[in-house]
């Protein structure tokens, strides 16, 4: 802060004794260090009203833009979000590449398209099957078979 050295206070220590003299310098460093305190107390105190004032009026911005989002005017907070209107001009040019609406029947044609080409998938993936008696029978002579080696 005064950035004073060694060298630097020595030399105003010995200015003071030789000012003011040894009896009197206690009293005055004393009123000194007081002035000091009430003087870092009012920056503080002015630093915390000051920090108050600002968080009120952040309270109050809060509060307004509330209020309009109840009102249902959105244009203030959208501008607030997005200034330049970027991303407004992006999901309109996305909304008019896809279309404006879809239909609901379009998107149930959708699924179906998408249920058949799974139906199909899962129908070339599958291995042929063998009848219920057949496969009973299979397992019944596998297992005779295992009890006749043991």
């Amino acid at each position: 802060m005064l950035d004073i050295g060694g060298w630097e206070f020595l030399v105003v220590a010995f200015v003071l004794v030789m000012v003011v003299g040894p009896k009197e310098l206690p009293k005055m460093l004393r009123g000194f260090t007081g002035i000091m305190r009430q003087i870092r107390r009012a920056a503080n105190e002015f630093t915390s009203s000051m920090t108050d004032l600002a968080n009120e009026a952040d309270v109050a911005d809060l509060k307004k833009t509330l209020d309009q989002a109840k009102s249902g005017n959105l244009d203030e907070i959208a501008d607030a979000i997005d200034p330049t209107g970027g991303v407004g001009e992006t999901v309109d040019s996305l909304k008019e590449s896809i279309g404006k609406d879809v239909a609901g029947d379009d998107v149930k044609g959708i699924g179906a398209i998408a249920k058949d080409a799974g139906n199909e998938m899962a129908a070339a993936t599958k291995t042929p099957e063998l009848a219920p008696d057949k496969a009973t029978a299979t397992n019944t002579s596998v297992n005779t078979a295992k009890k006749a080696k043991s």
